[in-house]
Parts: C-alpha cells; structure tokens; sequence
C-alpha cells in the first residue's frame, strides 16, 4: 500500500485543526447571537409590558383604562387578566397556548406546534386582594426561521469551505515544497543514470532546501570519490592478476604433458588447473564489468540476434549432451539489432550456461525468440531444479550464489548473472526471471529492434 505523501499529510492535518477550530467558532456565535436575540426580545416584551401598564389606572377597589389605549404594539400584543386568570382585556394570539399559566416578572419562551413565543406577565395588586395581571406577547418565530436558515447554510457552506481550505492550503504547500520535489526527480534521475558526477541544482533562496541540495552534492562527491576509487582498484587487480593466472595454467598445462607424473601428481595438477581457469575467467569478467563501469566505448554495429543465439546454442551443445540436455532454438528471420557482438555472445553464453549448469539430467533448454511491437522478446527456458522466491531478487547481484557449493563445481564466478544484466541495459533492454523451485526457471529479456 503506497504511504500519503508528506503534503497531503500535512494538508490533512492543517485542514482538520482548521475544521475544529472553525466549527467551533461557528456553532459558538450561533449560540451567541441566539441567546443574544432572546436577550434582546426579553427586555423589549418587559419595556413594553411596563410601558402598556402606565395606561391603567386604579382607584379603590377598581380599575380603568385610558382612552387612548392599544393593545397591540410593534409586533407585542397586550392581555389583561384578573387574579383568576380569565382574560378581561385584549386578544390571544390564534395559535398561542390559552391554558398558559401567569407567572410574574419571569420572561418565558413558551412553545406550540409550529410557533416560539416570548411572554412577559407582571401582576398589580389593587383594593382589597384584587389582582390584575398584564401579559406582554411576541412571536420569536422570524428569529426561529433566521437561526434555522442561518444552521442549514452553514451545512451547505461549511464543508464547501473547508475544502476550499484544503485546496488552497494544498496547493500552497506543493508550492513551497516545489524544490523538495525537484531535488527528488534530480536524485532518482541521478542514481537511475548511475552518473555520480552529476550535482543538484541550488536554488536562489538559501533556506533549508538550499542546505539540503549542499549536503546531498556533498555526498555525491564523496560517493563518487569512492566509487571512482573501487572502479580503479578493481580494475587494476583484474589486470594484474591476468599475468600471473595466465602463467599458472601455461605452466599446469606444460606440466600435464609430462608422461612420468604419477596419478596422484597428475590429479593435484589438474585441480590447480581447473581453479586457476576458474580465477582466470573471473579476473577477465571483473575487468570487463570494470571496463564498463569506466565508461569504457563498445562496437555498436547491426547484426543478427537469431543467427548469434543459433551459433551459441550451438558451441554449447556439447556441453548439454554431457548431462543429456536436449536444446531447442525457435526464432523468426532476420531479428537484426544495433549492439555489441562480443557483449551479446557473452550474455547468451551466461544465460544457456546457466540453464545446463542448474538443469536436471535428460532435460530440456527452449530458447525462444520473437518480434512484438518493434522489439525482440528473448526466452532462456529450463526445466531444471529453479530458484526459490527468497533468492529471485538477489540472483542479480555480484557474487552472489543460490547454491555456492554447486556454483564451485560448475565453475561458477557469480559474476553471469550480473554481467548478463549490465549487457541487457547497455542495449536498452530489460530483463525478468520467472521460477518456481523443483520445476524450472525462464529468463525473458527485451532489445529494440534495429
């Protein structure tokens, strides 16, 4: 599963403490202004309950209005009751509850089916032990139908902005970290190219990505100091070293011809022999890998896949009837490609060497080769002892051996493999393996065709 990546990370993260720090703030002020409107409503029903109640006069044991008086003022209807609560004066709202009982000087918010409702009740004593109450009413429902817009599109809006947040904040932060992105693609095409001398570029601001590009080009330039250094020692070596091999075999073999060798002389020579040509092919492979890695130019020239594959299968046809492994070749005319013939026998010899070496006894070799889409798809096919899925991804690396103590007897350097792998990407092409352990292993390669 692919990790997010480090922007979108922090895009979420901001995004979300944005989010619960916004909401919060949102369903604060609505819980502000509501109670800032209720407030509100509250002191102007009791003004205008004490303001209606200045137009009632008592004398005695009685009560009257002035003339003058309206009950219904600014949206505030007026009622007047007596200490029994039956209504003298005034007119109830239709859907306001009747059976409302009178609580004095308590502002209330008293709610029917579809209405909220603000009253105000204040009771005046008179006479003797007579009452008369005033009750103040206002419909709250515009405030009610404005707080419930006001929820349901903050719903709609809310989200909308917080992913506009997220886009702009996104976009934001790709933008400053543009030049971690750069240093990445320039790295990854660094190592791909496997050219160390390369350096990443420094950008103008010299922020912390500036001390970053500094240090990642001060560990190319030691990398390639040391690469550089190992290059040359390897190649130095494999150079040195062909002398005194080569004299060794001349000599194991001039000592051979010698008739007067006892049989156990002559078994100690040959053991020499077969480990110094086995020296000798690995100091010749690593020189030729060092070679390459020099940058050392190779003879592109065109020439015939299908015809180099014929003539190699057929050099090594001996070597497979000593184990009676049958070899097949199937492949169409004139597979022509640009590449270099010494490198591409080599390859081919590696890959049917390896096949024979690591095939069972009365086995099989197919090498397929065919055109698809403006390439040449390659097969080496065995049905030998395979290689397990812990080894399928480390067969390519140097020196490395499934089985070392077999690799010993076929003469193997562990080298085959990977010398197979370099001439495969010097001529653009890719190679794969399939296995399964006991059944066989397929190496299916690629060139572009000529």
């Amino acid at each position: 599963m692919r990790q997010m990546t480090i922007k979108k990370k922090i895009t979420l993260w901001y995004t979300g403490i944005i989010a619960v720090v916004l909401g919060t703030i949102l369903v604060l002020v609505l819980l502000f202004v509501d109670k800032v409107g209720i407030s509100a409503t509250e002191e102007e029903v009791s003004a205008a309950v004490t303001g209606f109640s200045s137009n009632i006069n008592f004398q005695d044991d009685s009560f009257y209005l002035e003339g003058d008086t309206e009950f219904y003022d600014d949206g505030i209807m007026f009622c007047i009751y007596d200490k029994n609560g039956r209504l003298l004066y005034g007119t109830i709202p239709t859907q306001f509850p009747k059976e409302t009982i009178l609580k004095s000087n308590t502002p209330r918010v008293i709610t029917s089916t579809n209405r909220k409702w603000m009253v105000y009740d204040t009771v005046y004593s008179y006479g003797d032990n007579e009452e008369l109450w005033v009750r103040g009413i206002t419909s709250i429902h515009s405030m009610e139908l404005f707080m419930q817009t006001s929820e349901k599109l903050l719903l709609i809006v809310y989200p909308l902005l917080i992913v506009l947040i997220g886009a702009i904040g996104y976009f934001m932060i790709k933008r400053a970290l543009k030049q971690v992105d750069l240093i990445c693609d320039e790295v990854e095409n660094i190592s791909n190219g496997k050219d160390l001398s390369k350096r990443l570029s420094l950008p103008k601001a010299k922020d912390e990505l500036y001390e970053l590009s500094e240090k990642f080009n001060e560990m190319f330039e030691r990398l390639e100091f040391s690469f550089e250094k190992e290059r040359q020692f390897t190649a130095d070596v494999s150079h040195e070293l062909r002398t005194p091999v080569a004299v060794i075999i001349s000599q194991c073999e001039y000592l051979l011809e010698n008739e007067k060798l006892s049989a156990e002389e002559t078994e100690e020579i040959e053991v020499i022999l077969k480990q110094a040509r086995r020296m000798s092919k690995l100091t010749g492979e690593m020189l030729m890998i060092a070679r390459n890695e020099q940058g050392e130019q190779h003879l592109m020239e065109k020439l015939d896949f299908g015809l180099l594959c014929e003539l190699v299968t057929e050099e090594l046809q001996a070597k497979a009837r000593e184990k009676n492994i049958h070899i097949t070749l199937q492949k169409p005319d004139d597979l022509f490609m640009k590449g270099d013939q010494t490198l591409l026998l080599r390859m081919m010899m590696n890959l049917i060497n390896n096949a024979i070496n690591y095939g069972k006894s009365d086995g099989h070799i197919d090498i397929i080769l065919k055109k698809e889409n403006n390439r040449i798809i390659g097969e080496v096919k065995d049905d030998g002892i395979g290689i397990s899925k812990e080894h399928l991804d480390k067969i390519w690396e140097r020196f490395y051996r499934v089985d070392k103590s077999r690799s010993r007897e076929n003469g193997g350097t562990g080298l085959g493999l990977s010398m197979v792998r370099w001439i495969i990407n010097l001529h653009q092409g890719t190679i794969r393996v399939e296995s399964i352990e006991g059944i066989g292993t397929s190496f299916i390669f690629q060139f572009p065709l000529l």
